[in-house]
């Protein structure tokens, strides 16, 4: 497992203006984990031309000789799962090609269950909901649908854990993990996830709009959390050949920051 004091650390230039850290969630012999914050992709896609790629950063220091990558073993980045641009949480890579190919084959046969944690907003009584709805890639739009004819099979399980003033926190489980299909199945369930516009949620939350007679110091008041509010806490492996344990990712600590407030201004009603 990770030691605390492990982490893979990039220049400024590779993801951004400034220097970034990711500290090390899991290091074994043949696999590691770090915590991708939201807003950086780990895979080339036209939905996230520009964006900041870590697995391409990766692979760069890895071509450049990285001592710290050295240290630990990697001698190659294989992604075993996609973690979309706008998730933060748990992003897995195998150190070698063999590898790769033996967890991809176990995560493509339903051996991996992905747990995602999510602040949105339903009206139903309900606290575990199901959704088994097919998702397809739009052909124009950069965003998922629901096709009985295109898409593919998958389920998401929703469990809820815990009123934040007027917002839910809920559990979205899987052993799928589709395109946009936690949020998509989310939407179809009736969750409305705070960030998410493409697919009936909240705008972002404010503390002006949240605390009451609170005034930002400037004109341009920052969200509490920057885009949508959907996080993969953790991974799970049901692979018979293998024993795994557990990925957790903590919340990064502005979601953190977030539900605290929320907790805190509990009169507050969207």
């Amino acid at each position: 497992m990770a030691d605390k004091a492990k982490f893979i650390s990039f220049p400024e230039g590779y993801l951004g203006p400034k220097p970034t850290k990711f500290p090390l969630l899991v290091d074994e012999p043949d696999y590691f984990a770090i915590n991708k914050p939201a807003g950086m992709s780990c895979y080339q896609h036209d939905w996230t031309m520009g964006m900041p790629d870590v697995s391409m950063a990766l692979k760069r220091e890895l071509m450049n000789g990285k001592p710290q990558l050295a240290r630990l073993g990697i001698a190659g980045v294989y992604r075993m799962f996609r973690l979309e641009a706008h998730e933060s949480g748990v992003l897995m890579y195998a150190k070698s090609a063999t590898v790769e190919e033996e967890l991809r084959n176990a995560c493509g046969s339903r051996q991996f269950i992905f747990k995602y944690h999510l602040l949105g907003l339903s009206d139903s009584e309900e606290r575990e909901m199901e959704c088994s709805l097919p998702v397809a890639k739009h052909f124009h739009e950069k965003r998922a649908l629901v096709s009985h004819s295109t898409g593919k099979k998958c389920e998401t399980r929703f469990k809820f854990l815990r009123n934040f003033g007027g917002f839910q926190l809920w559990e979205a489980e899987t052993r799928d993990n589709r395109l946009h299909q936690v949020r998509l199945h989310a939407a179809e369930s009736g969750i409305r996830i705070v960030g998410d516009t493409i697919y009936g949620g909240f705008e972002p939350l404010y503390l002006s709009k949240v605390k009451r007679g609170y005034r930002p110091n400037s004109e341009k008041e920052r969200a509490m959390y920057d885009g949508v509010c959907i996080h993969l806490v953790n991974v799970e492996f049901d692979i018979p050949e293998r024993e795994m344990s557990s990925i957790h990712a903590p919340l990064p600590s502005r979601f953190n920051s977030l539900l605290k407030r929320m907790e805190e201004n509990r009169g507050y009603r969207p």
